[in-house]
């Protein structure tokens, strides 16, 4: 039996009436009937018998109708299904941590909302490395993260560099400097975010190989801590050039040799849906190029 005889077969045995069934199904009486006969013709089975003008189901009827009206409810709950799976690629997770951030966030928030209002984002803020581990565990469509050492089973796609910034009070004896070397941001007290952020690591690892001590003051998990103590002249942060406002009472100064290479993560093998396809051809075509020249005139 194919469905839709199935739904027609399911009408007429509720209603016991061609006219009802054929009414609420919206086609003519002939073809339902027609219909009921092919079902009968192919079953081998009487399904029907004729009282008057109606009709009523053998016992094979309704056993039969006690079938297909348990098949019609397992194809309802396979439709809802899909249609949740259709809805669910209209609900993007997007993971991207605190420093891309700062550039991804006005972007997805902004222009794409405004651009596709279809689309409904699920942004995580969270570290690099948790950005990653979603997209594995298949818990988050898409990641904007950078410096990430290759995982296997991830696919990456580049998005423009930017520099690492050496963040500072506009009164800072540096603050009129357009550019500090690695050795210079280390030799300040730091605050920096803690070990989870992939930007971390990275001073690490660097300070490592070139037998560099830093001067750190305080670990946190949160963007607003560095800006806070920063603020208050008790450290120096590290941030993404565009980390800062442009009325706040910080700067950033780029940082010689120490960049950021973001890229859009995906699950390598797993379909990549035409709304996830959207938003990583938005955010190649609008992820900015680093404006050093000009964040240097301004600082």
């Amino acid at each position: 039996m194919t469905i839709q005889q199935m739904m027609y077969y399911e009408a007429v045995a509720r209603h016991q009436s061609i006219t009802r069934a054929a009414a609420e199904l919206h086609i003519a009486q002939p073809t339902l009937s027609l219909a009921m006969q092919t079902l009968e013709s192919e079953t081998g089975l009487n399904l029907f018998r004729h009282v008057g003008r109606n009709i009523e189901l053998t016992a094979d009827g309704q056993a039969l109708f006690a079938e297909v009206a348990h098949m019609l409810k397992d194809v309802a709950r396979f439709d809802s299904h899909v249609a949740e799976l259709a809805r669910r690629h209209q609900n993007l997770r997007v993971a991207v941590p605190m420093l891309v951030g700062t550039l991804i966030l006005p972007l997805l928030l902004g222009t794409f909302r405004a651009e596709h209002p279809e689309i409904r984002l699920e942004i995580s803020e969270t570290t690099g490395v948790e950005a990653l581990d979603l997209i594995e565990r298949e818990e988050a469509d898409v990641a904007v993260v950078h410096d990430s050492a290759h995982r296997h089973g991830l696919t990456a796609r580049r998005l423009p560099d930017w520099p690492f910034c050496l963040c500072v009070r506009r009164d800072h004896p540096l603050a009129a400097r357009t550019r500090v070397s690695f050795a210079e941001a280390m030799a300040e007290p730091l605050v920096l975010l803690d070990d989870g952020y992939l930007v971390t690591r990275l001073i690490e690892d660097r300070c490592a190989r070139e037998h560099l001590a830093p001067r750190i003051l305080h670990y946190t998990p949160h963007l607003s801590t560095i800006w806070n103590l920063v603020t208050r002249g008790l450290a120096c942060g590290i941030v993404t050039s565009g980390g800062t406002l442009p009325e706040s009472a910080l700067v950033a100064i780029p940082i010689d040799g120490l960049m950021q290479h973001p890229a859009i993560f995906t699950k390598t093998g797993r379909q990549v849906t035409q709304d996830q396809r959207t938003l990583i051809t938005f955010l190649k075509r609008t992820f900015p190029a680093a404006p050093i020249a000009k964040m240097a005139q301004s600082n």
